[in-house]
């Protein structure tokens, strides 16, 4: 049995990194990269996980999937929804509707699984705490128990990342990344040999959780580098080498000829030692009002604190899922909104560290409003200033290096999830600036602090040394593909080319174009379907030409 196509998501894998790596580390990645074409890939905003993931399952702007964050806002509360609110299918129902057989397996945001006729969906983890895998993530669901019997409980993160700051846990993770890959090879293995697939698609996190927690002990010069800590070894490297062995297993095993495609969400660099309040910064501007001796920082912020580090991950997922995430959803909104008084602020930040972003106190659309919808413009203009403004304190850089409107990011009927204006923070230095929410700074500083040497290595739920960044890695790599060397993609062209080389013409909607400056004879017939316009923006084709042209490649009979 074999695949035609194998697609394999790398969450976090940075271009940069794999070339300072070098050939003689890894191998397959350079290969494919020399024999094929790759890119930089560009990640749409903000780089992080479920936006990038499902803008690459679905082809589609993040406006248009309506999928920006873990969470959804409404006024000011927030539900922990993931995938659950995207509003298109992926790519792989749109292939299974047209009788191919495709497995897509543990890719994030996809609960619940997408029922496909002619194939195999396993969804992958939907929460920041997500344990365990029940029959409710595959489908069909005669799937499970096989999987089950033959690979045990399916874990979704087998590795407590919200105990990184105990003794030993740096020393043992590149080991236990590595044992995941290696439960994912093995099953990616007994699914590939059970029948013959059109397209298969595997997920890899492991290089994205190593990039997290590794990265200041892989980098010397970063301003997170533990030296005192005694700690020997490169477990960046480790990870990236054992997942460069699994493309080259998982490539023989899907067969000759087969159609490779590598891609990461977002890429991955270090994380600075300087910590940035925002919503501290918009309360010096005159933008923004806090509560007056607010219990909800203290008591909140515990209460998470606790349940993150000292509750098993399984209790944690529990309590995670009572009342249909509704105990959480509030506990997060007290956490982001609870100690700002929001009567008297015209703008406000919900602080997350990978998506830095404000939004609009607007009469009429939130709660307490107090911005009239003809004030936007002047207080869009008024909260630029400000972060433009913003110096760092300790070498007097400029912090905030852009701020986009919404509308000017994103196109589709669900922009007005994203927040009204996203922000790029430069780099200090070389290193990101870590966002934390104002509550749980020390009383009396601004908007920036430094963290204490205690606080390097931090853990998931604060500050962690690595950081996302917002170019990851794209390979195309088999025959249809020219050995083009290095090109510019967005991930969405990653998504638009992967189809193109199925035969199939991406949705109207799509964001993204096809490359065809990497295609042989594919591209150019690809080029000639009567759906590809100038602009990027595709139109369907008839069903008939896209089944003309199926048969052609012989996907139907």
């Amino acid at each position: 049995m074999s695949a035609k196509h194998l697609i394999l998501g790398l969450d976090g894998v940075d271009l940069d990194l794999v070339e300072q790596m070098g050939p003689e580390a890894l191998p397959t990645l350079h290969a494919l990269m020399t024999e094929g074409s790759y890119a930089h890939l560009v990640s749409v905003e903000p780089p992080a996980t479920l936006p990038n993931w499902t803008t690459f399952l679905t082809g589609l702007d993040p406006g248009a999937h309506g999928v920006f964050d873990f969470t959804t806002r409404k006024g000011y509360r927030v539900a922990f929804t993931a995938g659950s609110v995207r509003e298109a299918p992926t790519i792989f129902a749109r292939l299974d509707r047209l009788g191919l057989r495709t497995a897509c397996v543990g890719f994030p945001a996809t609960w619940p699984p997408e029922q496909l006729e002619h194939g195999v969906f396993i969804s992958g983890w939907d929460a920041p705490v997500a344990f365990e895998a029940d029959a409710s993530f595959v489908w069909p669901r005669a799937l499970y128990a096989p999987l089950k019997k033959r690979f045990a409980a399916h874990k979704l993160s087998d590795v407590d990342e919200f105990r990184a700051d105990e003794p030993g846990f740096h020393e043992s993770l590149p080991g236990r990344l590595a044992l995941r890959i290696d439960r994912k090879v093995a099953m990616a293995r007994w699914l590939l040999g059970r029948e013959s697939w059109d397209a298969f698609a595997l997920y890899f996190g492991e290089s994205d959780t190593a990039s997290h927690h590794l990265f200041s002990l892989h980098d010397p010069a970063s301003p997170r580098h533990p030296h005192n800590l005694g700690y020997a070894g490169d477990g960046l490297s480790q990870v990236y080498r054992r997942l460069d062995a699994a493309v080259d297993e998982l490539r023989c095993a899907a067969g000759e000829d087969v159609e490779l495609t590598l891609v990461s969400d977002h890429g991955s660099g270090g994380s600075s030692d300087v910590v940035l309040y925002l919503n501290r910064a918009l309360a010096e501007a005159g933008l923004l009002r806090f509560v007056r001796r607010s219990p909800w920082p203290a008591l909140v912020g515990g209460l998470k604190d606790a349940a993150l580090s000292r509750l098993s991950p399984r209790l944690r997922e529990r309590l995670f899922a009572l009342g249909d995430r509704a105990l959480p959803g509030w506990l997060e909104s007290r956490a982001r909104f609870g100690d700002l008084d929001m009567s008297r602020s015209r703008a406000f930040s919900q602080e997350l560290n990978y998506f830095p972003s404000v939004s609009y106190n607007l009469r009429g659309r939130e709660p307490s409003g107090v911005v009239a919808p003809s004030e936007r413009d002047a207080l869009r203009r008024e909260i630029e200033g400000a972060l433009f403004a913003l110096r760092d304190p300790w070498n007097g850089q400029q912090v905030v290096e852009a701020v986009h409107a919404r509308e000017e990011l994103y196109e589709g009927a669900f922009v007005e999830r994203a927040p009204d204006l996203v922000i790029t923070l430069a780099l200090r230095e070389g290193y990101s600036y870590n966002l934390a929410p104002s509550g749980t700074g020390p009383a009396g500083t601004g908007p920036f602090r430094r963290l204490a040497p205690e606080e390097y290595l931090g853990r998931k739920g604060r500050s962690m040394p690595g950081a996302h960044r917002p170019r990851g890695i794209y390979i195309a790599h088999g025959p249809s593909v020219l050995a083009a060397g290095r090109v510019e993609a967005g991930i969405a062209d990653a998504s638009a080319t992967l189809l193109s080389r199925l035969g199939i013409a991406p949705p109207p909607e799509a964001r993204g174009r096809v490359l065809f400056e990497i295609l042989r004879e594919s591209g150019e017939a690809a080029r000639r379907l009567p759906d590809v316009v100038g602009s990027g923006r595709r139109r369907q084709a008839g069903e008939a030409a896209v089944a003309a042209r199926l048969r052609a490649l012989g996907y139907i009979d």
